[in-house]
């Protein structure tokens, strides 16, 4: 769908049946103002908010601009076209993800706006309850809980899926109660894309890279401890498990 007007301004999105689109799903002040915004991310670059909408818990991103880019502008990308922006391209494939039932976000809506040479973006999923990998070390992890990660991993791998941003802020952990245990769930998908597996061994190249950055990110919120080796350890065996054919 298509705004009128200077800024160009197009919407993607995928909602119940019966449920009207509404544009205020990406302005967090007019969310508040309806009462609808229960609070924003305490990780990241102050860009993520939550909100609530047809009584279902949403997410709110904006894409921003890290490291040295983000001096230039945090929120404009140059524009070579509306599929190849970044909410565009994450949207579609978290319906791709979806159609594979692979455990990520289910999108929502999608907003691109456009102005000249330079556009902004922002993406809209249904909200995962639970607790990040990082929030959990601070509780402890079962191995059993480090292996489900490891195979939820493989899952993605084996499925093509490169994910840019693989850490411990990325892994979400929902319990379903005792007796039906935990799901697992990847998020941010935010530049992934799909790759074919590293021949002849798809447990290397930028499979090996993503497992890598997931590990750099626990030894940093580890700050020295050592207590997240040995589960990590499990992680990576159930990981090459599930990959080496």
């Amino acid at each position: 769908m298509r705004a009128s007007g200077r800024p160009e301004t197009v919407w993607r999105y995928c909602l119940p049946a019966g449920v009207a689109f509404d544009p205020v799903v990406f302005d967090e002040q007019r969310l508040a103002e309806q009462g609808l915004l229960c609070g924003a991310a305490t990780a990241g670059r102050g860009n993520t908010f939550f909100f609530q909408i047809n009584q279902q818990p949403m997410v709110l991103r904006h894409y921003r601009r890290g490291g040295l880019a983000q001096r230039l502008s945090k929120r404009h990308y140059f524009f070579t076209g509306l599929e190849q922006t970044r909410a565009m391209r994450e949207f579609d494939v978290l319906l791709q993800l979806q159609r594979e039932h692979f455990a990520a976000p289910v999108p929502y809506a999608c907003q691109v706006v456009r102005q000249g040479l330079f556009y902004t973006a922002s993406l809209v999923t249904h909200r995962i309850a639970g607790q990040t990998l990082a929030e959990r070390l601070t509780t402890g992890i079962s191995m059993d809980l480090w292996r489900r990660i490891g195979l939820v991993v493989a899952q993605m791998h084996r499925l093509g899926y490169y994910h840019a941003d693989l850490n411990a802020h990325n892994i979400l952990v929902e319990d379903r109660g005792q007796a039906t245990g935990v799901d697992v769930f990847i998020i941010d998908f935010d530049r992934s894309r799909q790759r074919m597996l590293p021949a002849p061994d798809p447990a290397a190249g930028w499979c090996f890279q993503n497992t890598e950055r997931l590990k750099r990110s626990l030894s940093k919120i580890s700050a020295g401890s050592d207590d997240w080796k040995a589960g990590f350890a499990s992680l990576k065996e159930q990981w090459l498990k599930e990959l080496t054919p």
